[in-house]
């Protein structure tokens, strides 16, 4: 069953506790050791001349921002579960904290300095002058003059108006990581504090520069934006995903498209209708749009019966928030099917997707929402299944969802049981990605935007009562936020996709030689001039990679253009023959470049189609790319010219209440079916959604897509042309 629902603070606790009569009169609260895993904000702000409030000894994981306590002078959150202090920042009278028994570092703890102007003790300690004068002179205004000195000289010149978001957040990046590694600022021990300064005055810099930039010119419109998001209901330094969202509405019902008939899919978010192209259109559109390739040589055919058309069947729309039929805001981010428990290698017609609050459970034949799971004030980045004994019953195997998100927790589901039955707090921060050890069934690898894996073991449940045990086996530290893992046990190899590139490290932590730091970069081509406007960007912003064989490993880099194909052994080979100290730099020599879009959207993930030789992958104005691997599987030598994708699904062409999604620039005009409330002339027009994921089944008859506007989309196997 879920949690049971946490304490709650009321206006009469409130009252009860500190013989007021009303809660502005209230300037003295104590509400420790009540259990309180949140705070009511609403409440709070009701009492605006609180000076004192103690909430010691709770379970809080996060505070609310904008509280309105403006008079607050002393403090008490210690012994909680408290990450981060940032939130702190609002209550600029603050003059005395505890924050001891928290999970903090002691990087988070000098923040204090910075965040709060009038603090004068911490935990009881006062702060000495000397001591803040020298936090504020190495870690304020030096390190303010270096990162200035450095913008001035090298970055300020490249933001331009023509610039999109994406092209912009990268050249953040590029900047912050550039003062990092450049510019030093105290000892070793306060390297936290130092890059977290850096970032917070890096990203001061930029946001005043993209000011000046709108009072010159309109903003321009972005389908992604990297605003500054929050972790836990604090402010972060690091982004989260994040896009920006469509103002876009629905009807009631949803329609069959490929069966022209009407279907109601019922969900806890309600009904929607979609009017979709027939599918003889649909297929016609597809022939009509995608571009032979310039040798004019036929695409390659897909391996094992692929070659089928494909037809879309459903839209679905069910992860709004509050059960809001209007939400277009809401990022569905990944979506998986289940295995079947007694063969993993197929997969069932069940496809699990997450996004804000919850995770839906799809049924492909039917398109409709069998199972929904959600979590208040969560934001669901991250899903996978484990197919685990049951009670520690070998004999009989079930799968359980894992999903994880910005609380920095994952949470443990049964869906045969219909249980949400445990969750586990695992990182400091977001956590946006999650994979199982190959061999161990239990063991799961995550990873946050804390820049730390982890490895955990999670038991089976023990029956009636499902309790299980998770215990915490190792930790690795990647240089920057690792975003997807592959693991190779029979090489004790993990690689890591990163925000900066692709880094190793050694798997085995039981080794004596065992580092949690990694031991190997690996370099791929740069990019030049790979801008709309011409201008150079080096990236290494790897947001995804998958493996097609057991040496040949797919990954995609932001901006880049294309899908890299490349053979593990053989980069590995010319290790053996660098002999440096500490980590070691391999260049990665492609194989084969799959052509892709030239977007630089990030997190779009890709997969291949289990038990056969072919990856999908979808984009940013909501198509979906084929392609057939299978030549490239043992290939040694680079393929010379870029290989086009086997097949194109593109987004059907779909309206309601009177808004189409349609492509950025529609020279090439198809016909659209609307609904009967609305006519061609009224019908509006919205930009194609980006596919932040896609998945197949095993035997190929589904393929599954989920996007930036809160849609779900399917396709199904056109059986009548086989």
């Amino acid at each position: 069953m879920p949690p049971s629902p946490a304490p709650q603070v009321t206006k009469e606790l409130i009252l009860q506790r500190t013989d007021c009569k009303q809660l502005a009169d209230v300037k003295k609260l104590d509400l420790s050791n009540l259990g309180l895993e949140n705070i009511d904000g609403n409440l709070f702000s009701q009492m605006p001349n609180l000076q004192d409030l103690n909430l010691s000894k709770n379970k809080l994981a996060a505070f609310p921002e904008d509280l309105g306590l403006g008079k607050l002078q002393v403090l008490d959150v210690s012994e909680n579960n408290l990450r981060s202090f940032l939130s702190l920042a609002q209550f600029q009278e603050l003059e005395q904290v505890n924050i001891h028994d928290n999970p903090y570092t002691a990087a988070d703890r000098e923040q204090l300095t910075f965040l709060l102007p009038k603090i004068k003790s911490v935990d009881g300690d006062t702060i000495q002058d000397n001591h803040r004068q020298y936090l504020k002179r190495v870690f304020g205004t030096s390190l303010e003059e270096k990162v200035e000195l450095l913008w001035e000289t090298q970055y300020k010149s490249l933001f331009k108006k023509s610039q999109s978001a994406g092209v912009q957040r990268l050249l953040q990046d590029q900047f912050i990581q550039r003062a990092k590694q450049k510019i030093q600022a105290g000892p070793a021990s306060m390297a936290q504090l130092r890059d977290w300064r850096i970032e917070t005055i890096a990203s001061k810099l930029v946001a005043e520069q993209d000011l000046k930039i709108a009072r010159g010119e309109a903003s321009m419109s972005s389908k992604r934006s990297h605003e500054e998001s929050s972790t836990n209901g604090v402010s972060s330094e690091a982004e989260a995903p994040s896009k920006k969202p469509r103002n876009v509405t629905f009807n009631d019902k949803v329609v069959n498209a490929a069966e022209k008939s009407s279907e109601t899919v019922t969900s806890r978010d309600g009904r929607v209708k979609v009017d979709l192209l027939p599918k003889t259109l649909g297929r016609t559109l597809a022939k009509k749009v995608v571009p032979k390739p310039a040798s004019k040589k036929p695409s390659p055919t897909l391996s094992k019966d692929s070659t089928a058309d494909y037809e879309p069947s459903h839209i679905l729309q069910c992860h709004s928030l509050k059960n809001n039929r209007d939400d277009m805001k809401t990022m569905v981010w990944k979506c998986v099917f289940e295995p079947n428990p007694d063969k993993t290698e197929e997969s069932t017609s069940i496809v699990a997707t997450c996004g804000g609050e919850s995770v839906c459970l799809l049924d492909c034949r039917t398109g409709k929402v069998v199972q929904k799971f959600s979590q208040p004030k969560e934001d669901f980045f991250c899903v996978v299944w484990m197919t685990i004994p049951l009670d520690d019953k070998k004999e009989k195997m079930t799968n359980i969802l894992v999903v994880g998100g910005k609380k920095g927790k994952f949470y443990l589901i049964h869906p045969q049981q219909n249980i949400w039955y445990a969750e586990h707090e695992a990182h400091r921060r977001d956590m946006c990605s999650m994979v199982v050890h190959p061999d161990q069934p239990t063991w799961l690898y995550t990873g946050s935007y804390d820049k730390t894996i982890r490895l955990w073991d999670i038991s089976p449940p023990k029956l009636p009562n499902y309790e299980c045990r998770i215990k915490k086996l190792a930790e690795w530290s990647p240089p920057s936020i690792p975003l997807h893992m592959l693991l190779f046990p029979g090489r004790n190899l993990l690689l890591a996709a990163c925000r900066s590139g692709c880094f190793g490290f050694k798997l085995n932590h039981k080794e004596e030689n065992w580092k949690k730091t990694y031991t190997t970069e690996f370099t791929f081509p740069k990019v030049e001039k790979c801008t709309e406007d011409g201008q150079e960007v080096e990236t290494e912003f790897m947001d995804n990679m998958t493996l097609i064989s057991p040496d040949v490993i797919a990954s995609k880099l932001v901006g880049h253009g294309c899908i890299y194909l490349w053979n593990l052994p053989g980069t590995l080979k010319r290790s053996a023959k660098i002999k440096v100290q500490g980590p070691q730099t391999l260049k990665v020599q492609p194989v084969a470049h799959l052509e892709w879009s030239e977007t630089f959207i990030d997190y779009i993930y890709f997969k291949m189609w289990p038990g056969y030789d072919v990856l999908v992958c979808g984009d940013d104005v909501g198509n979906t790319w084929m392609y057939d691997v299978s030549k490239f599987l043992t290939r040694k030598l680079p393929e010379d010219t870029p290989v086009p994708p086997a097949q194109k699904l593109f987004w059907p062409d779909c309206t309601w209440n009177g808004t189409r999604l349609s492509k950025e620039s529609d020279k090439d005009e198809v016909p659209t079916v609307v609904s009967p409330s609305s006519s061609m002339s009224e019908t509006k027009v919205r930009l194609l959604p980006s596919v932040n994921d896609i998945a197949i089944s095993s035997t190929g008859d589904f393929i599954v897509g989920v996007t930036d506007c809160n849609l779900v989309f399917m396709w199904r196997k056109n059986k009548t042309v086989e």
